[in-house]
């Protein structure tokens, strides 16, 4: 139950959402003639649009996020028993994999919660083409959220204490990912990529305002209310886990 109940809540919380509801219950009001309340709900909508799209406040939500966990190391140990790759898209993620699949001949490759079969297969299909081969790649199919990944992909793998694995995720994602993981017992160290934050160029400073700052800070939220909910529910043992 989780899981739709966890969706529904979101369509309603998401911050893009509530600024939507705000605007159609305005115009709304505005036909039934309240014009007072119809006129404070237009002031709202309109200076949260302004503060969620042309001020940093999307980035402020984001950089504690992103920079928890610092860029990966090898170490001391350069070895790295196995992979796995949290699904939640198409494009960057496989990338990535192909790539430690290089640098990683003997390790164990996993994508964890790609969707449906045609997905994995498109997914598969451009790992190879980018030079993998698919068949070190096992495909965990049944998660459908965060916590899902790590209990079925601990029960896939079954790693011993002496593995090292490594976790690929969104750097926004990782702290909720690190900690269900944790809760299960599954020991990851955190490769975070698709950062979003960081030294931007002016034009890309541009290009992240309005539309694209509103998609960032629903990201951010959703995440920051995902750390939240997952503690309360136990999924999670910390409600900010942090490296170790």
């Amino acid at each position: 139950m989780f899981y739709p109940i966890s969706k529904a809540i979101w369509l309603v919380v998401a911050p893009t959402n509530i600024l939507m509801l705000i605007v159609a219950a305005a115009t709304l009001l505005t036909v039934l003639r309240l014009s007072n309340c119809a006129a404070w709900l237009a002031f709202i909508g309109t200076c949260a649009l302004v503060v969620g799209g042309f001020t940093p406040v999307t980035k402020w939500l984001t950089l504690p996020l992103e920079n928890r966990f610092p860029q990966w190391q090898a170490g001391s140990q350069p070895i790295v028993d196995g992979i796995i790759v949290l699904g939640g898209e198409s494009g960057e993620r496989i990338t990535v994999l192909a790539e430690l699949a290089r640098d990683f001949p003997r390790a164990r490759l996993v994508y964890s919660g790609p969707g449906d079969d045609a997905i994995a297969k498109y997914l598969l299909n451009k790992f190879s083409r980018l030079g993998g081969d698919p068949e070190r790649v096992t495909m965990e199919k049944r998660s459908r959220n965060t916590f899902e990944n790590a209990v079925y992909s601990r029960e896939l793998i079954k790693p011993n204490s002496n593995e090292r694995w490594l976790l690929v995720t969104a750097a926004l994602h990782m702290p909720r990912a690190i900690g269900c993981f944790r809760r299960v017992g599954f020991r990851v160290e955190g490769y975070p990529i698709q950062y979003t934050t960081g030294d931007r160029s002016r034009l890309q400073t541009a290009s992240g305002l309005g539309a694209n700052a509103l998609t960032r800070l629903d990201a951010a939220m959703k995440e920051w209310i995902g750390l939240v909910v997952y503690r309360l529910t136990g999924k999670t043992n910390e409600l900010f886990p942090s490296p170790p």
